[in-house]
């Protein structure tokens, strides 16, 4: 049977995480759920007194979420102490699956036998690009991650999105509903944190990382090394 992990991180968020639990048995969702929080965090002693909570500890100061979600996808790849994950998704504390099985038919948009990364509709950016997204395991282990390690935050979602566009395989379903609570949509408060991360310093940081990244020579060495048909 085909697996697949999602990757929360979060910082100082846990009814955030409360929620999103509370949307995957609404929606059904059969994906394993774990959340990545800081070994700082003011909150972690409220995650771990959640039920049925999955934690992963980052124990380095984390600039945004990049550095927490590729540490916690490289631990969830050790088939010896976890589940062979053959898809990993993110998603930040503040999507909300809304559509019943959600994580079932994001996973029937990716053909068998080849690397790609799919997503729905946040109900903010839509298909413009993926704020929250699936990958196949391939992409995963050439990348040690899924966001380069340049980036600190932002710019993620671009970078799947050309990504997946030039394997050939991007996949987009407007009816698949990932809710993203954010404060741009006017769904949530600008706390410290979105303050921090949305900042013209890290915008300007990421932005320079991501299309250097997309202009260099790693970036066309994993889109060779992932491209095709996998064995």
């Amino acid at each position: 049977m085909l697996k697949t992990a999602y990757v929360v991180p979060t910082r100082g968020r846990p009814k955030n995480a409360e929620r999103l639990l509370k949307a995957w048995e609404d929606t059904k969702a059969v994906a394993d759920l774990y959340f990545v929080c800081d070994s700082d965090d003011w909150a972690l002693r409220d995650y771990e007194k959640i039920d049925g909570i999955n934690i992963l500890i980052n124990y380095h100061t984390a600039t945004g979420m990049v550095e927490p979600l590729n540490m916690a996808v490289m631990t969830l790849l050790d088939d010896s102490k976890y589940d062979r994950y053959d898809f990993f998704g993110f998603m930040g504390d503040d999507n909300v699956p809304r559509t019943p099985y959600w994580d079932y038919l994001l996973r029937l948009l990716l053909p068998l036998g080849r690397n790609g990364i799919a997503y729905g509709n946040d109900l903010l950016q839509g298909a413009n690009v993926p704020t929250s997204c699936l990958m196949t395991r391939g992409i995963c282990e050439q990348l040690k991650g899924m966001v380069p390690g340049t980036l600190k935050h932002l710019y993620a979602d671009n970078f799947w999105k050309v990504l997946g566009t030039d394997l050939g395989n991007l996949q987009y379903n407007h009816d698949i509903v990932i809710e993203h609570m954010h404060p741009l949509a006017r769904k949530a408060p600008m706390d410290d944190h979105y303050a921090r991360v949305n900042s013209r310093e890290y915008y300007d940081h990421d932005e320079k990382a991501f299309k250097a990244y997309i202009d260099g020579q790693d970036y066309k060495d994993l889109v060779a090394s992932v491209s095709g048909r996998m064995a």
